[in-house]
């Protein structure tokens, strides 16, 4: 099982895509600074009675808390689908389940492989918008120090993510609906959705469905710099439980073309 971990790693971080993908999410991380300071000179000589200003400081703990925006965010998400559907698709996953007990197992090493690329992908996200802001404006590191458990708290809920597109993606082998789910829960769509289910549920004749909230319990709608931490861990467990187990019955019966 090590050996396949390893190998895993390997083929992920060496990929072109996650390469492609990191380089994307530095410069659009870097870049938050200068665009925010253009913004500003622009708004200036546009108009000399313009009120626009721009803060001299900025909190440091809401980079740290979550860094990672909507479009770098799905850029993070299909980064999982090319990689976890890779092996099925260049039909290389005989000579990698072959070497496990069970094929299902290589379920739980892209799983590993997954959670190192988000978290370094979440890290690069915190430096070079750190980076790109200083440049310009003076960091306040107040609160810190709660920002790191939040960080925290965030990859967990991106396991909770990174387990759905998993399912898709391997479990039932398809790359465009997998690539779907990670452009949906990447940008936050799907919380029109949520919605929409929770209008169906309030007009249940029951006092209880109108207190519910689909969203409250879906890890891309939890996402933010301050996530519900009780809460947000145990939607993550269930999760990540949940659907990698199921992944794994899935493939397990599937036959390796």
């Amino acid at each position: 099982m090590g050996n396949v971990i390893r190998m895993d790693m390997y083929r992920l971080f060496k990929s072109t895509s996650y390469k492609v993908i990191w380089i994307c999410v530095m410069l659009l991380n870097l870049s938050v600074g200068p665009v925010e300071k253009g913004l500003y000179l622009l708004a200036k000589n546009f108009s000399s009675s313009s009120s626009a200003t721009i803060n001299p400081v900025f909190k440091v703990a809401p980079i740290i808390a979550h860094p990672i925006g909507t479009i770098d965010g799905m850029l993070m998400l299909l980064s999982i689908v090319w990689f976890s559907y890779a092996d099925l698709g260049h039909g290389y996953i005989k000579n990698i389940a072959g070497q496990l007990p069970k094929k299902g197992q290589t379920v739980i090493s892209k799983f590993i492989a997954i959670e190192f690329h988000n978290l370094f992908l979440l890290l690069t996200a915190e430096v070079f918008q750190f980076a790109g802001l200083i440049i310009f404006r003076s960091p306040d590191f107040s609160g810190w120090e709660k920002a790191i458990g939040y960080f925290g708290v965030n990859w967990c809920l991106y396991m909770a993510i990174s387990s759905v597109i998993l399912m898709f993606s391997t479990g039932f082998k398809s790359k465009n609906a997998a690539t779907v789910v990670a452009v949906l829960m990447g940008t936050g769509m799907l919380a029109l959705f949520y919605n929409l289910i929770d209008l169906g549920i309030h007009k249940i004749p029951f006092d209880f469905c109108e207190k519910i909230s689909l969203a409250e319990f879906m890890p891309d709608a939890l996402l933010s710099s301050k996530p519900p931490i009780i809460k947000s861990l145990i939607v993550s467990a269930c999760f990540v439980v949940v659907l990698t187990r199921l992944t794994i019955d899935i493939f397990n019966k599937k036959d390796i073309k």
